[in-house]
């Protein structure tokens, strides 16, 4: 085997093509197959020109794989029993090797290749599964700074900034599982409100939790080809549908609300889009209002049907109908005593049986505390919403009604009602939209501490008036907003003014 690289040594060495001083090692560094640096240490040592450590280099080929054993077997064993002289090797015996050696190379090479690219797939594939996990994430919300005025005849006017920070995540694990969560800024004790007004000498303001909950959307666990039912349990937003003409109706529960519990959501019928009936829905909710050691709890039992039609080809009404029955209310009255940003208006018995009747904020006494509702509260909720498209993108038209009856009412102000109009939409920078409302809440209609809170001065029951509101998208997600509400009491409480406040709010709202 030595006599055979010696050989070829030689003969490369003697070859007309060829350098004096080319060796085997300079034309497989020159190929590839040995680094400069492995080169260098076979000629280490070594005086004369073209000279190498030949066992080393045939060591070296067979770690790197290029001589196998079969190939060191075929040097060792030549077709004649003496080793093959220099002489007698010819250059395309040397050719020969060459290319097997190039052979070897190309095929590790190869291999080399395959290992790289499977190890890149592997690292695709786990990239892929985690960028599918993030994308089952879905990020909201919203930024909102406030100007916000009180103006009203006989009182001196008040303004203040405020500002509302609310971001939610929600994590949709499959079809059939999803949990959600939100964080707003504000005061924790305020239920129906997350403004944080700019004072108190730049303290830092609170984080509430105001969502967290887990929805279950069975379907194939079922056998079924998709949901047709919803179960949601935690802290959420109001899960009834209520009328929206650019503006939302809060006649019933602020939009801010977020009540605690369960509810349900089951789809009984799922039209075509030529039919004039699209969709009917059942919603129903158990809501856990106050818990109670010992006493009893107070809850909340909803149902709410809705139903979406489209008239013609450029509308769509959709009417519902809910009842909703607080039982054991007083619980909630008593919560007052221990929470003063509760705004009560109803009216209620104090502890010693006297009858406070509503109208205005009631505040009350640790000698003579507020014991329950002077009545109950079994709320009927009629509502409906009327879009029509006018054949211009940007000023679409919506018209809407919501009305509630209290049929537990003992003071007979037992109505609330809102009608109101909106043109436009604020989906592209420049776009406007208008929207106008009449608003009347009477005193035990609706419970105080759950409707709009910010109509009148303290919001509640026992008033009434317009709303206007106007919009501006001024950029993309920022838009500029002015809302004026405009309102009387329903029946002026004894020594109070019944002047109109006039509530203005000027926001620039950034959601992402």
């Amino acid at each position: 085997m030595i006599g055979l690289f010696v050989g070829v040594i030689l003969l490369v060495v003697s070859g007309p093509v060829m350098a004096q001083e080319t060796s085997l090692v300079d034309i497989l560094q020159a190929k590839g197959v040995l680094s400069k640096k492995e080169a260098q240490e076979l000629k280490k040592g070594k005086g004369e020109s073209g000279s190498y450590d030949q066992q080393a280099l045939v060591n070296l080929l067979q770690e790197k794989g290029i001589l196998t054993s079969s190939d060191l077997t075929q040097l060792q064993t030549p077709a004649t029993a003496a080793t093959p002289s220099a002489a007698a090797l010819t250059s395309p015996q040397v050719t020969q090797w060459l290319t097997h050696l190039e052979s070897r190379q190309a095929e590790l090479q190869a291999q080399a290749q395959v290992q790289a690219e499977q190890q890149s797939k592997a690292v695709v594939a786990d990239v892929k599964k985690n960028i599918d996990w993030l994308s089952r994430f879905s990020f909201f919300g919203d930024i909102r700074v406030r100007q916000e005025g009180f103006y009203q005849d006989g009182v001196d006017a008040r303004n203040r900034q405020r500002f509302r920070l609310r971001v939610g995540a929600r994590l949709t694990v499959s079809e059939e599982l999803e949990g959600g969560l939100r964080l707003v800024s504000g005061n924790p004790n305020e239920i129906s409100a997350n403004n944080q007004t700019m004072t108190d000498v730049f303290t830092r303001k609170p984080i509430n939790i105001d969502q967290a909950y887990i929805t279950i959307r069975p379907g194939k666990t079922l056998g079924l080809e998709k949901p047709f039912f919803s179960l949601t349990g935690g802290k959420f937003s109001v899960p009834f549908f209520r009328p929206r003409a650019i503006m939302g109706s809060e006649l019933v529960f602020d939009e801010d609300l977020a009540p605690e519990g369960f509810y349900q959501d089951i789809t009984l019928l799922e039209g075509k889009s030529t039919d004039v009936v699209r969709s009917i829905k059942l919603v129903s909710s158990q809501w856990a209002a106050q818990e109670n050691a010992n006493a009893y709890d107070s809850y909340m039992l909803g149902e709410q049907l809705q139903v979406l039609f489209a008239p013609t080809e450029k509308s769509q009404l959709t009417f519902a109908a809910a009842d909703y029955y607080f039982v054991h209310a007083g619980a909630i009255a008593q919560a007052r005593n221990t929470n003063s940003s509760l705004v009560l208006t109803n009216s209620v018995v104090l502890r010693n049986g006297q009858i406070v009747p509503g109208g205005s904020p009631i505040t009350p006494s640790n000698q003579n505390p507020i014991q329950r509702f002077w009545g109950g509260f079994n709320v009927l909720n009629v509502g409906a919403q009327w879009a029509i498209d006018t054949g211009y993108p940007r000023w679409p038209f919506t018209m809407m009604v919501d009305f509630a009856h209290n049929f537990q009412a003992k003071s007979g102000e037992d109505n609330a009602y809102l009608v109101g109009v909106g043109v436009g939409q604020t989906r592209n920078p420049g776009d406007w939209a208008f929207s106008a409302a009449w608003n009347r809440v009477e005193t035990d209609s609706v419970i105080s501490m759950f409707t709009l809170s910010d109509f009148g001065r303290n919001g509640g029951t026992n008033v009434q008036g317009p709303i206007v509101k106007i919009d501006y998208l001024l950029l993309p997600r920022l838009t500029l907003t002015t809302k004026g509400y405009f309102v009387n009491f329903v029946d002026r409480p004894k020594g109070m003014l019944n002047s109109a406040v006039n509530r203005i709010q000027f926001d620039a709202q950034f959601a992402f």
